[in-house]
């Protein structure tokens, strides 16, 4: 597979801001680019339990409540199917109803002025590198 088939590049300053996403195409991947405390993450454009189109999901807070206290989640850290309401994690994929689930991830790393997304997994000494970088 040619390199343009496996990445996707685009300027730093079109990034998506936080609650916001940014679709991409990668080797006929749809892939949603989105900003969580400060930090680009890469998921999927499926759903795991239906196979909806994840990415066109509400971006929210997540809601818990601890010993009868309501305690607000990261803000805007989850996406929200459209179809049935399941809520996953922007930052690991993790499903918040059912934890087998995932929501397959891409490795970005930022590469001068630009983000970078790949067909890869994101490795955590890579993740670590492109955090670091955009600081």
């Amino acid at each position: 597979m040619r390199t343009a088939d496996r990445e996707a590049r685009l300027p730093l300053k079109d990034a998506p801001t936080e609650g916001a996403v940014r679709m991409l195409e990668i080797g006929g991947h749809r892939i949603g680019l989105f900003r969580v405390a400060g930090r680009l993450y890469a998921l999927a454009d499926r759903c795991p339990h239906r196979g909806a189109p994840l990415c066109s999901g509400m971006i929210t807070t997540p809601i818990e409540t601890d010993g009868g206290e309501i305690v607000l989640g990261p803000r805007q850290s989850i996406v929200r199917c459209p179809w049935h309401k399941w809520e996953f994690e922007i930052a690991t994929g993790r499903s918040l109803v059912d934890a087998r689930l995932r929501v397959r991830r891409y490795a970005v790393h930022v590469d001068d002025e630009h983000v970078v997304v790949t067909l890869e997994q994101p490795a955590r000494e890579r993740w670590l590198e492109s955090q670091e970088a955009r600081s």
